[in-house]
């Protein structure tokens, strides 16, 4: 992960895992996304397009001087736009930087278009449910990103769909737990579908909690 941050556009890289007991509490999954074992999450700013580009290259040259000696099969890329972003208020930060707050882990909500527009569900999310998701202990923060109609390169995914990152900094089994009846109301209006919904543990070990 370390090399793509000589790429301008990159502003931030983390990787997190579902390991031992995480795939055991999962809320939701399905498909090929049932597989997930572990998800990198890139945040990228200007020049947007440029940096996708400059990102696929050097993953090829990366590859081809032993920089990815164990490559996983690859479920999933796209490349999303930020929608939403709220901050809980015992976070202490603002929304705009959750991500960069050490967390413990979080819960990834990834979810399709079921046939309704999105506006109203996208009205609900933010004026209702994510103030009531904030409300719960261990949660830190959420970030919700959509499908963009931006060029990306060949072979990622363009097709409509929500990814929600919601940050975690209590143990995420327990959080996801208590979060799972809060959770399923977002899929009763059938507005969306689950396709994936669960927790993945940080891959670093922060001090910050000892």
């Amino acid at each position: 992960m370390p090399e793509q941050y000589q790429l301008p556009g990159i502003v931030s890289g983390l990787r997190w895992i579902a390991d031992g007991d995480y795939p055991a509490a999962r809320l939701a999954s399905h498909g090929p996304l049932g597989e997930i074992a572990n998800v990198v999450h890139y945040l990228v700013g200007d020049p947007v397009q440029q940096t996708f580009d400059d990102f696929v290259e050097l993953g090829r040259v990366l590859r081809e001087n032993g920089r990815m000696p164990s490559i996983r099969p690859l479920l999933q890329i796209s490349g999303l736009r930020l929608l939403q972003w709220q901050a809980a208020p015992r976070a202490l930060v603002s929304a705009e930087v959750v991500p960069f707050r050490p967390h413990r882990g979080v819960l990834l909500l990834i979810e399709e278009p079921a046939g309704a527009r999105p506006d109203a569900w996208l009205e609900w999310l933010a004026a209702e449910h994510y103030p009531e998701l904030l409300g719960t202990r261990g949660v830190a923060g959420v970030w919700t990103f959509g499908a963009t109609y931006a060029p990306v390169p060949r072979g990622w995914r363009t097709d409509p769909q929500y990814i929600t990152v919601v940050y975690l900094d209590e143990d995420p089994l327990a959080v996801t737990a208590a979060l799972a009846p809060l959770v399923e109301q977002r899929w009763r209006s059938e507005t969306v579908r689950p396709v994936f919904a669960g927790p993945l543990r940080s891959m670093i070990s922060w001090e910050a909690w000892v």
